[in-house]
């Protein structure tokens, strides 16, 4: 690895301390109102959300007064970045992973990324399931079709053999790949569950905090009931599992 060039801090017109290597990082809690009842669209998120959280990062000056350092952002974003609450904590609380997914808000040369269309890929996996259980069907049907023709047209014991092993196979394969399909969206739809109830606990927590609550005088205000959707992905697994 390249060792990097070292250079001391210079004074700008304002005679604050600057360098490329000084920085400054916010995180802020957002609240979506108003007009925008929807919420806000978030990258890899199946809500959407009225509480979010922005990072941002930015370029520092420091300016030595009174025997203390006082550190300010210079007023040009680097990076800014929005999550979900469920994201957040999973960004905190996981170090050395692959990583959490974030919405890019603005960069240092553009201050407009655009918006994200609402997407849930929890659809995307309804569509799949749905897709999954069309093929497996209609390869089913079209060789039921085969064997019965091969019944009526009476095309020998061999033929009808061989067709009907075919029926057979596609059957036992069909099983197989709606289970895998159908236990993707159980996953999912219990990921996506588990992160709205993530969201909603964290949104009661900050509420808590700026009531002047402690934990424990929050606690039953955490303790949310079993979501229609838990139950329902609960009892889909079960299904499955079955």
């Amino acid at each position: 690895m390249t060792q990097r060039q070292i250079t001391e801090p210079t004074i700008n017109e304002y005679g604050a301390e600057v360098h490329p290597a000084f920085g400054h990082i916010t995180a802020n809690r957002v609240s979506y109102g108003g007009g925008n009842t929807a919420g806000a669209v978030l990258f890899q998120s199946d809500i959407r959300h009225r509480q979010t959280v922005r990072i941002t990062i930015s370029g520092a000056t420091r300016r030595r007064d009174n025997n203390h350092d006082y550190v300010h952002d210079n007023g040009k974003p680097l990076m800014e970045v929005e999550m979900s609450e469920a994201q957040w904590a999973s960004f905190v609380s996981s170090m050395n992973t692959s990583g959490v997914p974030c919405t890019v808000r603005r960069t240092e040369t553009d201050w407009a990324i655009p918006e994200l269309a609402y997407d849930p890929r929890l659809a995307h996996s309804m569509g799949e399931v749905k897709g999954a259980a069309v093929k497996a069907f209609g390869g089913i049907r079209e060789a039921m079709q085969a064997y019965q023709e091969a019944i009526d047209q009476k095309l020998g014991a061999k033929e009808i053999k061989e067709r009907l092993r075919t029926l057979n196979s596609r059957i036992e394969n069909s099983g197989a790949n709606m289970h895998f399909a159908a236990k993707t969206l159980v996953e999912h739809t219990e990921n996506v569950v588990q992160k709205a109830r993530a969201d909603i606990e964290a949104m009661v927590l900050a509420k808590a905090t700026e009531l002047g609550l402690d934990p424990a005088q929050a606690k039953g205000l955490l303790e949310l009931p079993v979501l229609e959707g838990e139950v329902q992905a609960i009892e889909a697994d079960n299904e499955v599992q079955a």
